[in-house]
């Protein structure tokens, strides 16, 4: 499982601002570094840098494999059967 934690990276050193987690020893961690430099990472997400992302995964054809978009996005949102979610109750 999956938990963030707010930190500050300082030269090879975290900072922890809302608390360390609860861990015995050594633990993997996966550091993503916000934009803006020595910022607080709250910043809104710019229509930039989206666009930016979206055009280099269309240059690379990340997308070329879809023939239909729409029945594509339709297929992924497409409801799964769960149990007891189509019977007949009263």
């Amino acid at each position: 499982m999956r938990r963030a934690y707010k930190a500050m990276l300082r030269g090879d050193r975290v900072e922890w601002l809302d608390g360390a987690p609860d861990i015995d020893g050594a633990v993997q961690v996966f550091v993503t570094l916000s934009d803006g430099a020595g910022g607080s990472g709250d910043a809104p997400p710019d229509g930039k840098s989206a666009f930016e992302s979206l055009q280099a995964l269309a240059d690379m054809g990340a997308f070329d494999g879809i023939d239909d978009p729409v029945a594509w996005q339709r297929e992924l949102r497409r409801d799964r059967p769960m149990p007891l979610r189509d019977c007949d109750v009263d």
